[in-house]
């Protein structure tokens, strides 16, 4: 096996303009919200929580905010992504590990996407709950 992979470094603007074919396996770094509790003086000195996430490429998506699809899992019977939607401008890095020719050797599914990408969708039992203010 051949050891000296390198992984090459893709522009945002690269993504946003359709010039990452889909289906190639990337690493994603990304800045997120986090919920912490500690001192104040711990929040100040180190506010930035940052994520990373690897998957397949399955596009960008929204339009007033860009969110890139990043594909988790396929449910094959329906050919349909379970993955995660990432906002553009929060996207720290991303490198390409596999182009798109290699992954479709490797999983089936990425030979047919095409221009939309079927994603699961969760249905979420919401409980309504009511404030009271005194």
């Amino acid at each position: 096996m051949k050891e000296d992979l390198e992984l090459r470094r893709i522009a945002v603007e690269e993504i946003e303009k359709g010039e990452l074919p889909k289906g190639s396996f990337i690493i994603v770094r990304w800045m997120d919200a986090s919920d912490t509790r500690a001192w104040l003086v711990d929040h100040e000195e180190v506010p930035d929580v940052i994520c990373k996430d690897w998957g397949l490429y399955l596009g960008v998506s929204g339009r007033k905010k860009k969110m890139l699809i990043l594909g988790k899992d396929v449910v094959e019977l329906h050919n349909k992504w379970g993955a995660t939607r990432i906002p553009l401008k929060l996207i720290e890095d991303v490198h390409l590990v596999l182009p798109r020719e290699a992954m479709m050797r490797l999983i089936a599914e990425i030979r047919v996407l095409g221009r939309r990408v079927a994603l699961r969708r969760y249905k979420v039992q919401e409980e309504r709950v009511s404030v009271r203010t005194l």
